[in-house]
């Protein structure tokens, strides 16, 4: 298990990087946070969550961003092989993390339950 942790830390690490300095489509936003990544035991595919920056979400362009994210997902991987030393550099596919606005979503419901029970 700490092993697979250590590998989720520098994947999510690198991936960050090379969306900010490698990638060079104007359709994809370089400023999306990698929020997790979870790996699978044979590490040959890896999920990564990110946030899409405001902006983004306001445009309600966020099928646009991730499907062309998913579309640069071997040049990644490439990028990866150069930077990390593994015998094999998971496929990966990008995900929504949604978790912020659900975490919001329910403090504003526990917010309105306080203000109702006074």
């Amino acid at each position: 298990m700490y092993r697979n942790q250590r590998i989720a830390y520098e994947l999510k690490k690198q991936i960050a990087k090379i969306l900010q300095h490698n990638i060079n489509d104007i359709r994809i936003n370089k400023f999306c946070t990698v929020t997790d990544i979870v790996i699978s035991k044979d590490f040959s595919y890896a999920k990564i969550f990110i946030i899409l920056s405001y902006k983004e979400e306001k445009l309600k362009n966020k099928k646009n961003s991730f499907f062309y994210l998913n579309k640069t997902t071997e040049y990644i991987r490439y990028m990866l092989k150069k930077k990390i030393k593994l015998r094999k550099i998971p496929k990966i596919k990008f995900f929504l993390d949604s978790s912020f606005k659900e975490g919001k979503y329910i403090s504003n419901i526990l917010n309105n339950l306080k203000i109702q029970k006074k």
